[in-house]
């Protein structure tokens, strides 16, 4: 059996190491690739690179052998990047998604708010929140059941060394609201912005569209009474309608997605991470998957999002053909 986890693990790790190195190499290498948008997915891919390296390796360790095989001062420098990386992971989400929501309420001045400087900025500030949720208050021992500081931070179970994250309960509600609670809710609100955004320009460019081919039919009747350019004006209509009916349902679409694979990944972690500060009735098995289920987001990252995005498609198309044609 451990055997089989083993390799699932390892495909995992190699998975998400690959696919973020790879759009990380693909945005650097492509000038098409290279605007401010992108700064934030190569945020993102590098939260999430950093995941594969060194956050999932030593975890799979700790599943295999049940126990901490590495030494003992690294335990809590290991769960100090966890924490860093899946959080700074989680805010370039919260702020990939307000990138997407002031490029599509305001496109005319998005460059113009949206600057270069700007975006380094709000990465920066993402990666600092991140790594002070993180290495300062497990530096400090804040994070602790009690307030005092265990060394080598290695909690015993019976004769082996687990490598434990145990939290208290103000560090637990505290990180969570920082790094998961509030930015879920702000990824939330501007996707459902977006998609009412996209509805309401879909139903504006059929109006539009009805209104023109009204228009055009006016002007055609008196010259022409029997002119066959009214059904093919009609046709058009519904053609450009159905089009952007389309282009609506796939904004729709694309967010369901992101944000259910999102919270299928981390609700359950969090929710989980809050009750065992609470009553401590979690059983270590259980938290484990669920862990790991978060870590799965940084693998689905990388899959999802260029998926969605037709500059990814045609640079990708230039070494796969799958993708060129989709991209076209």
């Amino acid at each position: 059996g451990s055997s089989w986890v083993a390799a699932f693990l390892c495909f995992i790790i190699l998975l998400t190491t690959a696919g973020n190195f790879l759009l990380i190499l693909l945005i650097v290498t492509q000038r098409s690739l290279r605007n401010t948008s992108n700064y934030f997915l190569v945020s993102l891919f590098m939260s999430d690179l950093m995941v594969g390296l060194v956050v999932m390796p030593p975890a799979m360790l700790n599943q295999l052998y049940g126990r901490w095989v590495l030494r003992g001062d690294f335990c809590s420098l290991w769960y100090s990047f966890d924490v860093m990386c899946c959080s700074a992971s989680i805010l370039n989400l919260c702020i990939i998604s307000l990138d997407r929501y002031l490029l599509i309420i305001s496109p005319l001045k998005y460059k113009l708010r949206m600057t270069s400087c700007r975006a380094l900025l709000l990465i920066l500030a993402t990666w600092t929140l991140a790594a002070l949720a993180s290495f300062l208050p497990i530096k400090m021992g804040w994070h602790e059941l009690e307030f005092e500081v265990r060394s080598p931070n290695v909690t015993s179970r019976g004769d082996e060394d687990q490598c434990r994250l145990l939290v208290s309960l103000p560090y637990a509600l505290v990180a969570s609201c920082l790094t998961f609670f509030l930015p879920s809710t702000a990824i939330s609100f501007t996707y459902c912005r977006i998609l009412l955004a996209a509805r309401k320009q879909a139903v504006q460019v059929a109006s539009l569209a009805s209104n023109v081919a009204a228009a055009t039919t006016e002007e055609t009747a008196p010259q022409v009474p029997h002119a066959p350019s009214q059904p093919a004006a009609g046709s058009e209509s519904r053609r450009f309608t159905n089009k952007h009916s389309k282009k609506a349902l796939k904004a729709s679409l694309t967010l369901g997605i992101l944000l259910g694979m999102f919270f299928v990944a981390w609700l359950p972690f969090f929710v989980t991470n809050v009750t065992q500060a609470v009553c401590g009735c979690v059983p270590a098995g259980f938290f484990d998957v669920l862990t790991w289920l978060g870590y799965c987001n940084s693998t689905m990252n990388p899959i999802i999002y260029p998926l969605f995005m037709r500059d990814f498609k045609r640079a990708m198309g230039k070494y796969l053909p799958c993708c060129r044609r989709s991209g076209e």
